[in-house]
């Protein structure tokens, strides 16, 4: 989108539910995948980011607001558009992002379909705090937990088992997960299935297999904001650098009941790592994960947890150092756990 200055600005939409200024004026770039002419049934797909910033979005100065500081509601198309380019006036900025990304690729224009691009914040991430005890960084909810799941598989491969262990990643949750790789969809389901019938299992075996499992539901939680204290439930305050957080909900918002609570316990007294619990202020509601949308598909029990962090959907979120450490040895006794 050309506009005054002969400044091109990309017009964009908003995915989930992310807090908006906290996007204004940051190095942006851009990452996603692109699809190219080939089969028309299996078209070609490549991945493409740049590294080097490329975008911002530019916030209004508070000359022309001067009431900013004391509430400004944002529009998502008009105040959210990131700045591109500025060109000269008689130059043309037509298809600027599909020469650019096409350039990346080192393909011709024409060979690009379509596209699937979001943009992201380049700036690093960091440790904070006098003992470096914060990490500082985009995405921690919920790459955090992606991360700590890896390593802990990875660890526990390392002792033979006669379990089936498993991570199961999922995208589109903070839009509600109905896609075909969203936890609402079969794919688990579906995955369980096939390796019931690669064991050489029959539908009975698949049925007991599942009952006699148990689901460690990973997704990060709130934890006490030292400015927002009254937020928070007046009781259960978890803490960053506290260890993992056991989430409970009256309202079936989490999948967790004392019973599972209580294996999680276990498995946490046995890694030797502290644990807490969290329950949202009756006032102030708060949000959903996985647990139960993938129950919905399969009778599994589980818990839902996570690390504790502050500014969940900001831009950059800050969570304790020691937690991730926490919850990958947690996790790493769960797999080994004996049958």
């Amino acid at each position: 989108m050309r506009s005054h200055g002969n400044i091109v600005k990309l017009n964009t939409e908003v995915y989930g539910g992310p807090i908006l200024y906290t996007w204004f004026d940051r190095p942006l770039s851009i990452a996603g995948r692109v699809i190219l002419k080939s089969d028309p049934l299996n078209p070609e797909t490549r991945l493409v980011r740049f590294n080097e910033p490329l975008l911002t979005i530019p916030h209004l100065a508070i000359h022309f607001n001067r009431g900013v500081n004391e509430g400004n509601h944002l529009s998502k198309q008009k105040d959210m558009l990131p700045v591109l380019a500025k060109i000269d006036e008689l130059a043309s900025q037509e298809n600027l992002l599909l020469h650019l990304v096409s350039k990346q690729l080192g393909v011709n224009p024409k060979e690009i379909m379509d596209f699937d691009l979001t943009l992201y914040d380049t700036t690093p991430a960091c440790h904070i705090g006098i003992e470096k005890e914060f990490v500082s960084s985009g995405r921690i909810d919920d790459l955090m937990m992606v991360c700590a799941s890896l390593d802990a598989l990875i660890e526990s491969s390392r002792k033979p088992s006669e379990v089936t262990r498993l991570i199961a990643v999922f995208d589109n949750e903070e839009t509600g997960s109905g896609t075909k790789q969203g936890a609402a969809s079969p794919v688990l389901h579906n995955l369980l299935q096939r390796l019931n019938l690669a064991l050489g299992g029959d539908q009975e075996t698949f049925l007991r297999a599942i009952d006699s499992s148990f689901m460690i539901s990973a997704d990060n939680a709130h934890g006490i904001h030292p400015n927002y204290a009254e937020k928070h439930d007046p009781t259960n305050h978890p803490v960053l650098g506290g260890g993992p957080v056991i989430k409970i909900n009256a309202n079936c918002k989490y999948m967790t009941d004392a019973r599972s609570a209580s294996v999680f316990m276990a498995i946490c007294e046995e890694a030797g790592v502290p644990y807490q619990q969290f329950v949202n202020h009756s006032d102030v509601a708060g949000g959903s994960t996985l647990g139960n949308i993938l129950t919905s598909q399969i009778d599994l029990q589980g818990v839902d947890m996570g690390v504790p962090q502050w500014a969940m959907h900001s831009c950059r979120e800050t969570a304790a150092t020691i937690d991730y450490d926490y919850t990958t040895r947690a996790f790493t006794t769960f797999y080994n756990l004996p049958v």
